[in-house]
């Protein structure tokens, strides 16, 4: 099994549009994926050919968000995900200070990834998500610190 982190190609984005809609009740549009794969640092894991998730991290002068990220449910509990994000994270070019996500309170397996990750809970966004059945699900705020300098984060 070969299994290979790179940046998204344009041939990959159907792939990764498809796995966005096994996995969101109100997923990305094709443009929006098509928008990100030229624009922001945007990832697949790739296994014997196969894309089986994506990352995408926005850039933000010295720090990033990561705006979405996937794994096709099939081949979740794998070790994919943490794969995917530790690369997508040290191929940053901008080598943030920290980075920033959100997250649905009650994704507790993406929550755990996080965590595993470093990043830690520092907010709550009330109500934020939709909901299938017409309700609203609040947003986990988290966020990791990429330097052991302390200082740096004020500079």
């Amino acid at each position: 099994m070969t299994v290979v982190v790179r940046q998204m190609q344009a041939v990959d984005v159907n792939a990764v549009y498809a796995i966005e809609k096994e996995v969101q009740f109100h997923p990305w549009s094709l443009t929006q994926f098509q928008d990100a794969q030229q624009n922001y640092h945007s990832m697949v894991i790739d296994v014997d050919g196969e894309v089986r998730g994506f990352c995408i991290l926005q850039p933000v002068l010295d720090e990033a968000n990561l705006l979405l990220m996937a794994i096709s449910p099939k081949y979740q509990g794998q070790g994919l995900g943490y794969q995917l994000l530790e690369q997508s994270i040290n191929t940053l070019k901008n080598a943030p200070i920290q980075i920033f996500l959100e997250v649905r309170e009650r994704n507790l397996a993406a929550i755990a990834l996080y965590e595993k990750m470093a990043f830690h809970q520092i907010d709550m966004r009330k109500n934020y998500y939709p909901n299938q059945d017409g309700t609203r699900e609040h947003a986990v705020i988290m966020v990791k610190a990429c330097s052991d300098d302390f200082q740096s984060l004020f500079r």
